[in-house]
């Protein structure tokens, strides 16, 4: 093969290694809609909030205030060191309910001062505080209760750009909240593959979920849910080792064609 062959050759390589390990526009893209379909700026997306069943090791924000001083004083209101602990926990990056609030334990009762145990695994947040609000009237006449999740817990892993565990101080988040939170994705992640593995009160399933799209909005799994876990695995580009971008890809590729070329001719002269 004479020189002239050889680099026409080596170009041809170059490029189809280019187009296979760049990344297409369409495959980073959230919320596409079809190429035939138009845009419609006053679209209103129905969607379906699932309503969240309490379950084991959840942390639960309750607050009683009353006129009866003992009230205030055992759930922290107006506590100078309950406002001390809040602040060091928020200063730290640390969880703020996991200080102030109360768990579930194994048996599915949250254990509260003064009032006690009152059992609350497989309720709704409303049905939690209807529960908590019977046994709050067995010691105070008039009180306040506001009862919510202590924050909506969860873990990003893979093609993150800050992969790890994270809890939104929220009453409800969507999945792009939850991405936004862990710094995006990267641009490798395969946004069309995306696995949620939630947590129910009978088992654990995988759901698969395709970001690229709009009807996602729609989806049951567009709301986040506390100990949800998201995995969003790498495109095989990621395998390639090339590169991500064409940029990318093409200094890469010279590189190497450059190199190897040169090693070529050196074989060659070295033979003759």
């Amino acid at each position: 093969m004479n020189k002239y062959n050889l680099k026409w050759l080596l170009l041809v390589c170059s490029i189809i290694i280019a187009m296979q390990a760049c990344v297409p526009k369409k495959k980073m893209v959230y919320l596409q809609t079809n190429a035939n379909e138009k845009i419609d700026s006053t679209q209103v997306f129905d969607y379906h909030v699932e309503k969240y069943k309490l379950q084991v090791n959840d942390i639960l924000d309750v607050q009683v205030r009353s006129l009866a001083k003992e009230a205030n004083e055992a759930f922290g209101n107006g506590s100078s060191s309950s406002g001390q602990a809040v602040n060091a926990t928020s200063n730290s990056g640390g969880d703020l309910y996991y200080i102030t609030g109360y768990s579930i334990n194994d048996s599915g009762y949250v254990d509260l001062p003064i009032i006690g145990e009152v059992k609350v695994l497989g309720l709704t947040i409303p049905e939690a505080k209807d529960e908590i609000e019977k046994s709050v009237k067995r010691y105070f006449s008039k009180f306040y209760l506001m009862v919510k999740l202590g924050g909506i817990r969860y873990s990003a892993l893979g093609e993150f750009n800050r992969p790890g565990k994270y809890v939104l101080l929220q009453n409800q988040a969507t999945i792009f909240e939850a991405i936004a939170n862990a710094g995006d994705l990267t641009t490798v992640a395969q946004r069309d593959q995306v696995t949620l593995i939630r947590q129910y009160p009978d088992g654990t399933r995988i759901h698969k979920l395709n970001l690229l799209e709009q009807n996602i909005i729609g989806s049951p799994y567009y709301f986040i849910q506390p100990n949800d876990v998201i995995y969003v695995e790498p495109m095989k580009q990621k395998s390639f080792g090339v590169g991500v971008t064409g940029a990318q890809t093409i200094t890469t590729v010279i590189s190497v064609v450059s190199t190897s070329l040169a090693l070529i001719l050196a074989i060659q002269s070295l033979n003759k």
